[in-house]
């Protein structure tokens, strides 16, 4: 008899997260409404609020955000303002207005995504930060 063969299956965790910081003037609902018109998706800010520790204040902190979610290519926008209520989501990251985040994304290349993102009238600049450096992610989808 032959010599049995193992294989080990290894699954993945889940895709991670594209994390986007944009610096811009724009309002929040502007910025939405830009990002909608470019990118083909519809936005729509959140009634429930992610809470957020935040070490400064050694206390939990509220923050809004958008959301829109493909059901066809089951990718799932975020934006958020990183200042809100005087409070920095991002501390280290002052210089950064807003994070788009992209989870599952299966429909925008990042390369393409932050040339349609820079060509916006009124973005000032785009930056791609690595997911593993946003704690903010876990808070998103709890």
């Amino acid at each position: 008899m032959g010599k049995v063969k193992k294989y080990e299956l290894t699954l993945d965790d889940e895709q991670p997260f594209e994390v986007y910081g944009i610096s811009t003037a724009f309002a929040d609902y502007r910025l939405c409404w830009e990002l909608n018109q470019t990118l083909g998706i519809l936005l729509e800010k959140q009634t429930k609020h992610f809470e957020m520790f935040i070490p400064k204040l050694k206390a939990q902190h509220a923050f809004s955000y958008f959301f829109f979610e493909d059901q066809e290519l089951l990718t799932r926008f975020y934006l958020i303002k990183n200042k809100q209520e005087q409070q920095l989501l991002q501390a280290d990251r002052p210089m950064i207005d807003y994070f788009l985040v992209l989870k599952e994304n299966f429909s925008h290349e990042p390369i393409d995504l932050i040339d349609q993102l820079r060509k916006i009238n009124g973005v000032v600049a785009v930056f791609e930060f690595n997911h593993e450096e946003f704690d903010i992610l876990d808070y998103l989808t709890s």
